[in-house]
């Protein structure tokens, strides 16, 4: 088992599905503390005395907040309350005397939970405490992944075999899970079994499976079913196995955002496989039942631009630059297949690739396979700091030597990075948008068995 790295990542997705369920402003939660005008050494300032606790949400910077709870303590520093919110979440907390803030920090509020603040107003960022349901697992978490950024820290060095990794990455998945089923209605309990799965992946596949499943009827958690279990099935089991498990998970839950997401990884499981015809289908039962939400009709223009001119099967756009006096071109690239990217630089996720794109054009290249690269970013001062620690072992453009509007409207470019992988007659075998690359080795293999 190869190590590509272990830092911790509790899981970006994780954080963007948490909290998306629908509904009014009926939950409620307790609120209640004190704040001490006395400092360490118990002298009084009653001045400080009393103040304001106020908790809203804000779901934009344009948009007016709106005050979740607020209340003001009495003349010995004691308030208690309820809040009243539409979703468990993390929500900024303002502590005001006369009008004016005077401190600032964040909580978590979720259903019939209690939450107990106290703090000593002159000394607040040290003294400040703040105990729930919530927040106690939520410590609970972070002493976890303090334990296991020292054992990644260890692996990404090297120091451990394949063995003792995957030894390491069991006990840790354990764990986390351990850390779930005791804490499972919580944010921390989510976010373990996002990490207790995420670690499983690539080299466990039935084991992090058997967990998605034991998970997979909390709306919260259906997002681990389209994140992990669809492209292990996919890449296992294959298409119709596939399809069936995300009619499971349509059947297993009740939530708006959860189903808009599992159709659209139906018809982007579709796209992927060639099923042309079967996805632009389901895309249209989806624009009828979407019709009014704009972020999804955003998503749906994009997947038909996929459909109809950036499929498997169709012939790649044209391109062309010029790179220390030589063209490369869809045409001058005719007779052998490779991996378009189009990408800035400069991103992040691309840099975290950059190794395996070495790997992979490093070992392929003996099968003629080629990497280009097209940047966006706009200074060739950019794209030459990046090669200066790098090898450049294929053709990449100069910074603005394309339309970079022009490319971006053709490749339909959402995202980036964007791959294509391209096979020798210049037709597309697969477009990869982000992590998705990580299966890119599937279509190589596929792509040399074609020309077997």
């Amino acid at each position: 088992m190869k190590n590509n790295g272990l830092l911790l990542i509790i899981s970006a997705a994780a954080l963007l599905f948490w909290g998306c369920s629908s509904g009014d402003d009926s939950r409620q939660a307790i609120v209640k503390g004190q704040f001490s005008a006395s400092d360490s050494m118990n002298t009084a300032d009653n001045s400080l005395l009393p103040i304001s606790l106020t908790i809203v949400r804000q779901d934009s910077a344009e948009a007016d907040p709106d005050t979740l709870f607020h209340e003001e303590t009495d003349s010995s520093g004691h308030f208690s309350g309820s809040a009243s919110f539409r979703e468990k979440g993390r929500y900024p907390v303002y502590i005001s005397k006369d009008g004016n803030n005077i401190g600032r920090f964040g909580v978590i509020l979720a259903e019939d939970d209690t939450l107990e603040i106290t703090g000593e107003l002159s000394n607040l960022e040290e003294t400040l405490n703040i105990s729930s349901r919530e927040h106690d697992a939520m410590q609970k978490l972070g002493r976890l992944n303090n334990g296991f950024q020292r054992i990644a820290r260890y692996a990404n060095a090297g120091r451990l075999s394949d063995d003792s990794l995957e030894q390491e990455l069991d006990k840790w998945s354990d764990l986390y899970f351990e850390l779930y089923q005791e804490n499972e209605q919580t944010r921390a309990g989510s976010l373990a079994a996002a990490e207790a799965i995420r670690l499983l992946q690539g080299w466990n596949g039935e084991k992090m499976m058997n967990r998605i499943r034991s998970v997979q009827d909390n709306d919260d958690l259906v997002y681990l079913g389209l994140n992990y279990g669809k492209d292990y099935l996919a890449r296992s089991r294959g298409l119709q196995p596939t399809l069936a498990y995300l009619d499971t998970l349509s059947d297993l839950t009740e939530g708006t955002q959860q189903l808009k997401n599992i159709e659209r990884e139906r018809i982007k499981l579709l796209y992927d496989s060639a099923r042309i015809s079967a996805a632009q289908e389901r895309l249209d039962e989806f624009r009828q039942q979407y019709a009014e939400d704009s972020v999804a009709m955003e998503w749906a223009e994009s997947i038909d631009y996929d459909l109809n001119y950036l499929s498997p099967g169709d012939e790649l756009p044209s391109f062309e630059f010029s790179s220390n006096g030589k063209t490369t071109s869809r045409d001058s690239l005719l007779g052998r297949p490779y991996i378009l990217e189009i990408t800035r630089l400069s991103n992040e996720l691309y840099q975290e690739q950059f190794d395996r794109t070495v790997v992979i054009h490093s070992i392929y290249k003996n099968y003629d396979l080629e990497v280009v690269t097209i940047p966006l970013d706009e200074s060739q001062i950019t794209v030459d700091a990046f090669f200066d620690e790098r090898v450049r072992a294929w053709p990449v453009a100069d910074a603005q030597a394309f339309d970079r509007d022009e490319l971006l409207e053709k490749f339909n470019i959402r995202l980036i990075p964007t791959r294509f992988l391209v096979d020798s007659e210049g037709e597309i075998i697969r477009k990869y948008v982000g992590r998705e690359y990580q299966e890119v080795i599937k279509g190589i293999q596929t792509l040399l068995n074609q020309d077997q």
